[in-house]
């Protein structure tokens, strides 16, 4: 690896209070907003978007760990990066699927009132 990459990689054990500050805030903040704005049918690409982004962000802290991990970094650089993403791939991850699945009984709800008050 080359140097600037893996110091780079070092860098993050800096930022371990910001990350474990900002990823339950946004967590929250999301889960907060999918439940008004998801039985509603509104910000369908924010909300699924926002949850896809952060399961990939999760993904991206694994393989960045497992990097680290292979070059043989310390736990003070490995932690910081496979917590965080542990938790947002799979929090995230199986999130997901019901995000996208609460946006499609809505479409059916709104299909079927119309159904209705055309009968």
């Amino acid at each position: 690896m080359t140097g600037s990459f893996m110091d780079g990689i070092r860098a993050i054990q800096h930022y371990r209070m910001e990350i474990a500050i900002a990823l339950p805030l946004l967590g929250g903040a999301l889960a907060v907003a999918s439940s008004v704005l998801m039985p509603r049918g509104k910000a369908k690409g924010l909300i699924t978007g926002a949850y896809l982004l952060l399961a990939s962000l999760g993904a991206a802290c694994l393989l960045f760990a497992a990097i680290a991990a292979i070059a043989g970094e310390g736990a003070g650089v490995v932690i910081p990066l496979a917590l965080p993403g542990v938790v947002l791939t799979v929090i995230m991850g199986i999130f997901s699927p019901a995000v996208i699945r609460e946006y499609q009984q809505f479409e059916f709800r709104k299909l079927a009132a119309e159904l209705f008050r055309r009968s």
